[in-house]
């Protein structure tokens, strides 16, 4: 067999005896062969509902054979997959890569046939308990627990990715009431650049609506009811705020606008004893972690490390992980969710009857652990437990995956008939006694 060698960092067109070797080293699971699946996944997979477009620029007028190729070889590792529940990843790739072909074969029958059987596959199954690679601890929090801490008189810094941002507002409101030195708050400007690589990602429709929702009505992710979510815990604490430059001003916290966040690094002269909350906005390099000398920290919504990158909520759900939903805190690293984890915040999807509404309540969650994570930090109680190098990277889910979802989650928490329901009653009495202290320590 002629020799392939390992993926380039950017994939080009190959030529059709590459392409036959490198399908047959993925057919029998040859560790080469496994690094070119992964890389060919992540190609498909990143580029998402640009993929066409993208393959005619890197494969010109051998586009169509290279989509073809790689919707057979996804294809086939569905159908040769020997798990219960075929991997969400895999047929999430398999989908945005059919959608880009736009040739009917019998490969589109068989993906229909797939969804459905995965579809009853989730509703019918028991939970798949994931495999232990480096669980962090359960966030237990409390405004007593945190105002009651041994603190170090140690800055934080918040970046943020916009002024309305209700979970950096929420963040620098608990943690002015905890009398927690906040140095400064650092937004990301919304840039040309910015507004291109997001409109690439979403997608038109997608990025208005979530304009529409975070910048105009400056509200929840989403308008499913829950008995938790970010806007309610906001307005119960911080009513009237809207914009976090106003309420950093009133409290003389220094409040800048930059392009990127490396820029905020003429701050101060000296980082000796510096945390920083990362309340999103993007990537952040090395030069800025570097530059917190207690770390950079960073909510992520998934459970880490099995569940990297974006739609880290719906993909273990897919994957019929149920009651490993999960925030996890941990203090960023330069690699894609590195990074030593803090703690976590379990959920259980049966417990829920929509999607939106188990991701608003993971939502009026995140300020929480997030100011539970300084806490620890800057008291020294922490104990970050080193990431295992393992799990995976996702991006957004197919659209016939979120459907499988909506059609699965109310099925199962009519089944499940509340059974599972005290983790979200003791999240629930816990959100509102927060609220309850942080309002009589106004």
């Amino acid at each position: 067999m002629q020799e392939v060698s390992r993926p380039p960092r950017i994939i080009t067109a190959l030529s059709e005896q590459d392409r036959l070797l490198i399908s047959q080293l993925i057919q029998e699971k040859d560790n080469l062969g496994m690094a070119w699946l992964e890389k060919l996944r992540k190609f498909i997979s990143f580029h998402n509902r640009n993929l066409k477009k993208i393959s005619i620029e890197r494969f010109k007028d051998e586009a169509t054979e290279h989509l073809l190729w790689l919707k057979e070889i996804f294809c086939n590792q569905i159908i040769n997959s020997n798990n219960t529940l075929i991997d969400s990843a895999l047929l999430n790739a398999a989908l945005i890569v059919s959608d880009a072909c736009e040739i009917d074969n019998k490969q589109n029958t068989f993906l229909e046939e797939v969804l459905i059987q995965h579809t009853n596959k989730l509703v019918e199954s028991n939970p798949v308990n994931l495999e232990i690679l480096g669980e962090a601890i359960e966030c237990n929090y409390s405004f007593n627990k945190w105002s009651s801490a041994d603190i170090k008189k140690n800055p934080v810094t918040i970046f943020c990715p916009s002024p309305f941002s209700l979970f950096s507002i929420t963040v620098l409101k608990i943690l002015l009431s905890l009398k927690v030195e906040v140095k400064a708050v650092v937004i990301l400007k919304f840039s040309h650049s910015r507004i291109r690589s997001e409109l690439y990602r979403d997608g038109l429709g997608l990025f208005i609506k979530r304009v529409w929702r975070k910048l105009i009505l400056r509200s929840d992710e989403n308008n499913d009811n829950s008995e938790l979510s970010l806007k309610a815990l906001k307005n119960n604490i911080a009513p009237g705020v809207s914009d976090i430059r106003k309420l950093a001003k009133a409290h003389n916290v220094n409040c800048i606008s930059v392009n990127d966040f490396s820029e905020s690094l003429n701050l101060k002269k000296n980082n000796d004893g510096d945390l920083c909350i990362f309340t999103g906005g993007g990537l952040i390099d090395s030069q800025v972690l570097d530059y917190f000398s207690l770390g950079v920290i960073n909510i992520h919504m998934g459970p880490l490390p099995q569940y990297k990158g974006m739609d880290v909520v719906e993909a273990p759900i897919l994957d019929g992980h149920f009651k490993n939903i999960a925030l996890t805190s941990h203090l960023m690293e330069p690699a894609l969710d590195a990074g030593p984890l803090i703690s976590e915040i379990i959920f259980s999807s049966d417990e829920y009857k929509t999607l939106g509404e188990l991701r608003n309540e993971m939502g009026a969650l995140m300020p929480i652990i997030a100011v539970d994570s300084v806490i620890s930090i800057l008291s020294d109680t922490a104990q970050p437990i080193k990431q295992k190098p393992s799990g995976q990277q996702y991006y957004f889910i197919h659209h016939r995956l979120r459907e499988i979802i909506s059609i699965i989650l109310p099925i199962r928490n009519k089944a499940s008939n509340q059974k599972n329901s005290l983790n979200r009653r003791n999240h629930l009495k816990a959100f509102k006694l927060l609220i309850s202290d942080i309002q009589n320590d106004r």
